[in-house]
């Protein structure tokens, strides 16, 4: 990118020789990396990592924000529903801006063989059009289910030394789990429930001294594995295909 755009100060200030050479250094960059990583369709080039934590800890007050959000969607006031949806956001927001390798080796060599060929202007445009062609793919991590992840993994630690504290991340987790469903995140998805249930199966456990270390090791496999799927990446075009999968469950 940095000799893409070196390549476009250098066509302003007409030094077509030194484009050339940018142009030149940038596709034998993209080259190498091809070579290396030849089932790589996106590199990342840059990130950007927010928090956004609106939505309240307390049920009943997520629960009345839920329903005043279906009451101005019924009344198609999108404007005010997207406002109240603000309020039950909780995650870890990642936006990644990637160059897409099936594109931009072939806009770099055009515009050198434009360049080459005297068409200055045209090259110009390839290359503006190129770097405004960079795919940018989100991903949504739930805090909730952050929090409930991390009181799942200290818990672990705790079960042999220290049993109360043990029972009070338990407890914790289950409501962090409870708050992720509530806010909308895999609202419908089954595993909920299952969590809850083993959650308190490792209650009980821990309260009667059992040996909980297989019970952790398998709930933990089975955490991670929803986290990543509730925490799915989403590319550019993806986003209804994202929302028809949230409905059906």
């Amino acid at each position: 990118m940095k000799e893409t755009r070196n390549a476009i100060n250098a066509i302003e200030e007409e030094n077509t020789q030194e484009a050339i050479a940018a142009l030149e250094r940038a596709t034998g960059k993209i080259d190498i990396l091809v070579a290396q990583y030849p089932k790589l369709a996106l590199i990342p080039v840059a990130a950007q990592v927010a928090i956004i934590d609106f939505a309240p800890q307390d049920f009943n007050l997520v629960e009345r924000i839920r329903n005043q959000v279906k009451g101005v969607a019924i009344a198609e006031d999108f404007p005010a529903a997207r406002e109240l949806l603000n309020n039950l956001i909780s995650e870890i927001r990642t936006a990644i801006v990637n160059l897409p390798l099936e594109r931009y080796p072939d806009a770099t060599k055009q515009a050198a063989r434009l360049l080459n060929e005297g068409k200055i202007d045209e090259a110009k445009g390839v290359l503006q059009l190129a770097l405004s062609t960079l795919v940018v793919t989100e991903q949504a991590r739930p805090l909730p289910l952050v929090k409930a992840h991390t009181d799942l993994v200290t818990a672990v630690t705790l079960a042999e030394k220290d049993r109360d504290a043990a029972q009070r991340l338990l407890e914790d987790a289950r409501t962090q789990l409870k708050l992720a469903q509530e806010l909308g995140y895999a609202r419908g998805d089954r595993e909920y429930a299952a969590f809850d249930k083993a959650i308190k199966n490792l209650e009980r456990q821990v309260k009667a001294r059992e040996n909980t270390a297989g019970a952790f090791a398998k709930l933990q496999e089975q955490f991670s594995s929803f986290f990543n799927r509730v925490s799915e990446v989403v590319k550019p075009g993806d986003s209804s295909n994202r929302a028809e999968a949230r409905r059906r469950d």
